[in-house]
């Protein structure tokens, strides 16, 4: 007789985008469990089997999205391409990447409020963002060390690239008529690694 299939990955999967799906129609705080198990279509005990509360949830659901893109973005860092091709493609992708989270997008910033008053979701936010700009940091002090870039330090650098991204996202949400995302992204991203390539 054959062993049985090992399912647990297609639940899990069941039950993350049922967990969204209600996170984004109801709110984080309005959701209870048993309204993810019922979109999923699993037993309320089979939920707690795979997860054991909404934060279990919301951590799956953080890594769901961030590994996907980090797991892209070191491959950047052994790229043998100059640097700044690598950046431009970085941004390229940055923009890519929210543009097909849009949708989830509000949720990801109620999960950031829930940052504030839950330190386990604080510190999984906290570590994806500092993962990327480890990365970025890295890929901008090659840059540096090589001679293409001019820049003093290259976490100053990582950072500001950061915050081009974070914030064209929150001035999107304020102004969606004025503001494109990927294209503003792009054209930010690339003015400020103008300002430090090496004639």
């Amino acid at each position: 007789m054959s062993p049985k299939p090992d399912v647990s990955d297609e639940r899990k999967t069941q039950i993350l985008d049922a967990a969204m799906d209600t996170f984004a129609q109801k709110g984080f705080h309005k959701t209870r469990m048993s309204d993810i198990a019922e979109t999923s279509g699993l037993s309320k005990g089979s939920l707690y089997w795979y997860f054991d509360s909404k934060d279990a949830i919301i951590l799956n659901l953080l890594d769901k999205v961030f590994e996907p893109e980090l797991k892209e973005f070191k491959a950047l860092i052994t790229d043998r391409r100059p640097v700044l091709d690598r950046l431009y493609h970085y941004a390229d992708r940055a923009g890519e990447d929210i543009i097909k989270m849009l949708n989830w997008m509000p949720l990801f910033y109620e999960f950031i409020a829930l940052a504030f008053r839950r330190e386990i979701i604080r510190k999984s936010i906290t570590r994806y963002y500092q993962i990327n700009v480890d990365l970025l940091e890295s890929l901008i002090q090659e840059g540096i060390d090589s001679g293409e870039l001019k820049a003093e330090n290259a976490l100053d650098v990582a950072i500001a690239i950061s915050a081009i991204i974070e914030g064209t996202v929150v001035l999107w949400f304020y102004d969606p008529d004025n503001i494109s995302i990927q294209d503003h992204i792009r054209s930010n991203i690339r003015l400020l690694l103008k300002g430090i390539k090496k004639d």
